[in-house]
């Protein structure tokens, strides 16, 4: 096919392309495409498959013209891009088709491509960690967190009024404002007063409230309330006490360690705080260098990432945003969110993963690194192991060339950001 293309430069990397597929060519498909409707075509007056070419190509004219563009634009697409050797991003995206019988085919394109860049100067790269390591405060404080875990609530002795920090036992019912349509209705439930996670006009009912009152208050919720169904909503609410609750701390002695476990005394289990704790902030020290060396990364070679690539990150985002809500009770398609907003507060983080990440692949390649078959399976496994499914549905997932070939890039990119880890400059203050 002879193909015309010229490229225009929008950016660094958004090219517009201009293709025309000559005359020639467009008669001859069109040709060929109302030759096949011809044959399968059934027209009053005419025997099947006898009808004249011109009268099948009016009848059928936006049938034909769409079977044609099918054809000769993926063809010569794929031709010119060839031809110019771009190597696009994403999906063709045509801003202007221009088709008549009898004349030649004219389209216009945006195509995102890869950047160009130098690779930095990657060994070497500066990282700073606060100097840490478990005391005696940590592990009291992570004791104290066991024993309020652990401990069991029992009704406040020698009071029945509600203070800060009690456990409120009460039946309520709400009911919408205008309306009198049932909002809410428990009974027994139990409402921690004063933590954050409360509503504060709960927490202002109840403090100084006694066991058996009753007490009546509104509670106007904001729109962007996570339960759909009180978003916006005003809502009078009957609240009565039953019980007032604190919690029965047990005491830090060797009984309390071995309640919680195989454990011989207090001792015992302090030295295994100890561990955990060290291995917590291992982990974070770790996490804290990879992502300081992604930030050095995009800040050493700032250049411009193309827009498919951002927003292929922050859909990754998005989904992780809308996972986190399933695991805590909340439908993501029914929590009232600002999604554009939530888009534009994770553009700049995705912008710069997005940039470390083409740098790490042109590392990579400058390393000659490479995914060995163990390796490529041991990442199948952990992805099932994961998303707890079974090895075999993961394998099928990655068993085409494209997915394959994406799975590599992810594993030769951490690779890659392995050896930075290994050749960095770290400091702890």
């Amino acid at each position: 096919m002879n193909v015309r293309t010229e490229v225009e430069e929008i950016s660094p990397v958004k090219k517009k392309l201009r293709v025309e597929v000559p005359v020639e060519t467009v008669l001859a498909e069109f040709n060929r495409v109302a030759t096949t409707y011809r044959r399968h075509s059934r027209i009053a007056g005419f025997r099947p498959g006898k009808a004249p070419v011109a009268l099948v190509k009016r009848r059928y004219r936006k049938d034909i013209r769409q079977d044609v563009l099918r054809k000769l634009i993926p063809e010569s697409y794929d031709q010119s891009i060839r031809e110019r050797k771009i190597r696009p991003l994403g999906q063709l995206q045509l801003e202007q088709v221009e088709l008549n019988e009898g004349k030649p085919l004219v389209y216009e394109a945006l195509v995102e491509t890869l950047p160009e860049f130098q690779i930095p100067e990657y060994r070497g790269l500066e990282v700073r960690l606060e100097k840490r390591a478990p005391d005696e405060e940590s592990v009291n404080q992570e004791l104290e967190r066991l024993r309020d875990r652990n401990a069991p609530l029992i009704s406040a002795p020698d009071r029945d009024t509600v203070r800060d920090g009690d456990y409120a036992v009460v039946d309520l019912l709400g009911r919408y404002v205008p309306g009198e349509d049932e909002a809410i209705r428990q009974e027994n439930t139990t409402i921690r007063v004063g933590d954050e996670r409360t509503q504060r006009d709960f927490n202002q009912a109840l403090l100084g409230m006694e066991t058996g009152e009753e007490k009546t208050f509104v509670v106007d919720y904001p729109q962007d309330y996570p339960e759909e169904k009180l978003a916006g909503r005003r809502v009078r609410f009957n609240l009565q006490l039953n019980d007032v609750k604190v919690k029965d701390l047990p005491d830090l002695n060797d009984e309390f360690a071995k309640d919680l476990g195989d454990f011989d005394d207090l001792d015992q289990l302090k030295e295994q705080i100890r561990q955990g704790l060290a291995n917590q902030w291992q982990q974070a020290r770790n996490s804290s260098i990879r992502r300081q060396l992604v930030q050095r990364l995009s800040e050493v070679c700032p250049f411009q990432v193309p827009d498919v690539l951002v927003e292929d990150r922050i859909d990754n985002k998005i989904r992780d945003v809308a996972y986190n809500l399933a695991r805590q009770g909340v439908d993501p398609s029914k929590a009232n969110l600002d999604w554009n907003r939530i888009r534009d507060d994770l553009r700049h983080d995705a912008e710069r993963e997005a940039r470390a990440a083409l740098i790490l692949s042109e590392i990579a390649e400058n390393e000659n690194l490479e995914v060995k078959p163990a390796e490529f399976e041991a990442e199948l496994r952990e992805t099932a192991d994961a998303l707890n499914q079974p090895l075999e549905k993961i394998r099928q997932r990655f068993h085409d060339r494209e997915s394959k070939a994406d799975l590599e890039t992810r594993i030769l990119r951490r690779k890659a950001l392995e050896l930075l880890v290994e050749h960095s400059a770290v400091s702890e203050e």
